[in-house]
């Protein structure tokens, strides 16, 4: 039986029958790269990666189409200027990645075409470390870069965006994280002993004394986040108990200007880049899960919890979707973005008022591997 069909297979081959492959008119795809992404909003997602390159996904605001991609080194931090005409990144890149030399790169890209505009080689002692607010911030004239460098020692490198280099390391000893002064070339920044610091920088490079403040918190007994938002002129911090901390570093030295307890019961703030600023209201958004134990301070959000820094009351609890970071758009009518711990993004309609409360809108899974931060160019 076995040899009757291979014979009858043989046959329709050698006679053309219907077995053969007919050869199909095929219309040659041209493929093509749009010169840049859609009008109207977007978000920018950064996949930190962690087992290998970076990567920031470009995804449109009304549907969360993907519109394109940026990609940079490893650890990279990201950074997108206030009026969305550039987006900085600052990554390591390995040469044979698990020994050899290595090289910190700073690249701007425009951020409507995902193209490289520069990039600058700075200094090697750039952290490696989770993207966080308080690695990479510009300078409030918009001429400077702030990187923070670990060895494990920390200093904080300054970048001179004009020259395109290094212009002065200043060490930080026991201190982490360094957000700009409102006012020129200058940062703050927490340290382990509980006091904040301000360094200020003149244009060739020499750094002041640092200002030391008062003690603010216990590192050990009431910890705070190092990532933290600006408001009103106020860097706040959140404690991991659920207190806000106002800090006016306007002066030579920072001082505490208020306090705000907001957590009740058993729930408290959780999560990497968890606060979210939003300037026209007055609105702070903050992650928050129940339960709160040693250690918990990592944990997804269960809920997003409103303050109106205005009255410093609580104004709106919205049950989130385990968002781990969160960002708000800047507009009159803005909307809440989230991402979490498996790279879904998840998008809220934001209700102002007296009560404040989040409507959910498209969701996206699976966008990032470690999604560590988010920008939004509206």
């Amino acid at each position: 039986m076995k040899h009757h069909f291979i014979l009858s297979l043989s046959v329709l081959a050698a006679s053309g029958g219907p077995l053969l492959a007919q050869t199909a008119e095929i219309e040659p795809e041209t493929l093509t790269v749009e010169e840049r992404i859609s009008e109207g909003n977007h978000i920018y997602v950064m996949d930190m990666g962690i087992s290998g390159p970076s990567a920031i996904a470009v995804l449109n605001a009304d549907d969360l189409s993907m519109e394109g991609n940026m990609g940079s080194g490893t650890f990279s931090q990201m950074l997108m200027s206030p009026g969305a005409e550039s987006l900085f990144t600052g990554s390591v890149y390995f040469k044979r990645f698990t020994r050899g030399p290595i090289e910190a790169v700073i690249e701007e890209f425009d951020p409507t075409t995902l193209s490289v505009k520069r990039e600058i080689v700075v200094s090697d002692k750039m952290a490696q470390t989770l993207t966080q607010r308080g690695a990479l911030n510009r300078s409030a004239d918009g001429n400077y870069l702030i990187v923070q460098n670990a060895t494990p020692a920390t200093s904080v490198n300054i970048v001179d965006l004009a020259a395109g280099k290094d212009l002065v390391e200043v060490p930080t000893p026991g201190c982490w994280t360094a957000y700009p002064a409102l006012e020129g070339l200058a940062f703050t920044t927490i340290c382990g002993d509980g006091t904040i610091v301000k360094y200020t920088v003149s244009a060739d490079g020499t750094a002041s004394a640092p200002g030391r403040s008062e003690p603010m918190f216990d590192a050990d007994t009431s910890p705070i986040f190092g990532n933290a938002v600006r408001a009103d002129g106020l860097l706040v911090y959140v404690s991991y108990a659920g207190k806000l901390l106002m800090v006016d570093d306007s002066g030579e030295v920072p001082v505490l200007s208020r306090t705000v307890d907001f957590a009740v019961d058993d729930w408290a703030p959780g999560g990497y880049n968890l606060m979210a600023y939003h300037a026209p209201s007055k609105t702070l958004f903050v992650m928050m899960h129940s339960g709160v134990s040693d250690g918990s301070h990592k944990a997804p959000a269960e809920e997003i919890w409103a303050i109106d820094l205005a009255s410093d009351k609580v104004v709106g609890r919205s049950p989130a979707k385990g968002e781990s970071n969160i960002a708000v758009s800047a507009g009159e009518t803005p909307q809440l973005v989230g991402v979490d711990h498996l790279g879904g993004v998840h998008v809220y309609d934001v209700t102002l008022g007296e009560t404040v409360s989040l409507t959910p809108g498209p969701s996206r899974e699976g966008v990032a591997i470690f999604a560590m931060m988010i920008a939004t160019d509206y």
